[in-house]
């Protein structure tokens, strides 16, 4: 969709500029009609007042670029959460030693779900620890990834 790649780069612009980073730029029906979501980060966590911020600076600029014009939408700015979905190369190397979730697209040694810490990334190759078994899991072959939360 060409207005979502669009989206992807103000916000790009935007979060570079109030130093978050972009987890994630979706697109999607909801209950209610469409929504526009916009997943942000930045080091220490964000804040509701840091969704806020981050939405004035976006909504008028979608305005004035003509994104989605004969659609309406929602605009939904919100934190990763402590289940933050890993979507590029770069978050396998950040969130190494930290508990992952990932589901394949296709059966890998007859498995589509992964569960263990995260060993990082070589050459586009993801490395887990899943109890005593390493894996490793072709980046894309990943559907969906995602760190796990820990109770302590």
């Amino acid at each position: 969709m060409e207005d979502l790649k669009i989206v992807e780069g103000i916000c790009k612009e935007i979060g570079d500029w109030m130093g978050f980073e972009i987890v994630d730029v979706a697109f999607a029906p909801g209950n209610r009609g469409w929504i526009l979501r916009v997943t942000i980060d930045k080091e220490g966590g964000i804040s509701v007042n840091d969704c806020a911020a981050f939405s004035r600076q976006l909504d008028p600029r979608l305005d004035v670029e003509g994104c989605f014009p004969d659609q309406s939408y929602t605009l939904e700015i919100s934190s990763p959460g402590l289940e933050r979905p890993l979507k590029k190369l770069e978050d396998y190397r950040r969130f190494q030693g930290k508990k992952v979730k990932i589901k394949t697209t296709g059966e890998i040694n007859g498995r589509k779900v992964f569960r263990g810490i995260l060993k990082g990334e070589q050459e586009g190759i993801i490395k887990l620890q899943d109890g005593d078994r390493e894996e490793e899991i072709p980046f894309d072959e990943i559907k969906k990834a995602n760190l796990e939360f820990e109770w302590e």
